[in-house]
């Protein structure tokens, strides 16, 4: 009689175990099996997003911009309730936009922290070299770098939040050529993903407008002394100089070659549109600095005037292209947690490959096969040391 009690308990106890038991999403490895089943738990258990990032260095300002973009879109959902009834914790990490310490983080916020969602990185180069962990770990993964290759290596987990370089340099090279008749382009670019990339796209603009460059020098992403390069640049004679550099080396190169004794237009894409570039460069040589951006902090919709005032509130400053996109990047991320069921990384990248007519500051979203999810820039022009819109020839 005990022996036919003991059975029936121990019956009942596996019956109720495999009840309690959750639906795991498939995996491709153990660890990201382990990732997946704990995202889904029911638990009321934060949900983790990571960012990786340059918080310090010469990049430093980009790691800031993104944790102020992605932090002030996860505190509003975290205020209006979450998701699906689960906080969400932000989680970040300092690459010094070394991709060796980059890959390392990732493996990191992958396998310990166990995110569902990341942000790797603010630059190109780190990014691309994160982007085989995360792929491996079916994690989606957002980035701001520019760099084409990002989404041209095959993964169905990586995301830009923003136009890809050519975005940029096509539309600056068509106005400088076409709008202010210019012929004689000099350009100065760093050595990373993103410098070499940009480089590479203004090249290509040039061309199609039946140019060339008249030199090409490189330097260094951490270099300050930029003589001899602009030296050789100067014996060319430009009429513009296009940087394709970060904030601070683009700020620097414009008031060196100023010294130098340069009179001509400084261009670029993205990294010159932001108050950092107008901060190094001195808000006198910056003058006149021609730039291309998805997104100015203007009042042209309601979207931008209420994104701007939350801005201005969490942080006391106001927001530039950087801050913007992430936040963007954040919105689609958000949007896609809601709507995943079960709540697993693989069916967050599932669901944002689906989106498709989002409104958002930089204009509409539409996510593509390969994690492209906009494009179009306008060209922007630093005036009186603020940036504007160029509404002038």
């Amino acid at each position: 009689m005990k022996r036919s009690i003991l059975f029936v308990l121990v019956v009942l106890a596996v019956v109720l175990a495999a009840c309690a038991t959750p639906t795991a999403a498939p995996a491709p490895s153990s660890s990201s099996a382990s990732a997946s089943s704990a995202a889904s738990k029911p638990s009321g258990e934060p949900l983790k997003i990571g960012i990786i990032a340059a918080m310090s260095g010469t990049n430093a300002v980009l790691g800031d911009w993104m944790k102020k973009g992605v932090s002030l879109a996860v505190d509003q959902k975290n205020k209006a309730g979450g998701i699906q009834g689960r906080q969400i914790q932000v989680v970040v990490y300092d690459d010094e936009a070394d991709p060796t310490k980059s890959v390392n983080l990732a493996q990191k916020v992958a396998t310990e922290d166990k995110v569902i969602a990341v942000w790797a990185t603010s630059n190109s180069t780190s990014a691309l070299a994160d982007i085989p962990i995360f792929a491996k770990y079916k994690i989606p993964q957002f980035t701001n770098g520019t760099n084409v290759d990002i989404t041209n290596k095959g993964s169905a987990y990586i995301f830009r939040a923003t136009p890809a370089g050519p975005s940029f340099e096509d539309t600056l090279i068509d106005f400088l050529v076409k709008q202010k008749g210019m012929k004689k382009f000099a350009i100065i670019a760093d050595t990373s993903a993103y410098g070499k990339g940009e480089g590479d796209y203004q090249v290509d603009a040039l061309k199609r407008n039946g140019l060339q460059a008249t030199t090409r020098e490189a330097f260094g992403i951490d270099d300050k002394d930029f003589t001899g390069q602009l030296t050789k640049i100067l014996q060319t004679q430009p009429e513009v100089i296009l940087l394709a550099s970060s904030e601070v080396a683009s700020g620097l190169i414009a008031k060196q070659a100023r010294q130098l004794g340069f009179k001509g237009q400084f261009a670029g894409g993205a990294a010159i549109g932001t108050p950092k570039y107008i901060e190094t460069a001195g808000a006198d040589i910056a003058e006149g600095t021609l730039f291309t951006t998805p997104w100015l902090h203007d009042d042209a919709n309601e979207i931008s005037r209420k994104f701007v005032d939350a801005y201005k509130a969490a942080y006391n400053e106001t927001p530039e292209f950087h801050g913007a996109n992430t936040y963007d990047g954040t919105q689609l991320l958000l949007l896609a947690m809601e709507k995943a069921n079960p709540l697993t990384s693989e069916n967050i990248a599932a669901e944002l490959h689906k989106i498709s007519g989002h409104k958002g500051l930089q204009g509409t979203f539409n996510v593509t096969d390969k994690g492209e999810t906009i494009t179009g820039t306008l060209v922007g022009i630093v005036k009186a040391g603020k940036l504007t819109v160029n509404t002038g020839k």
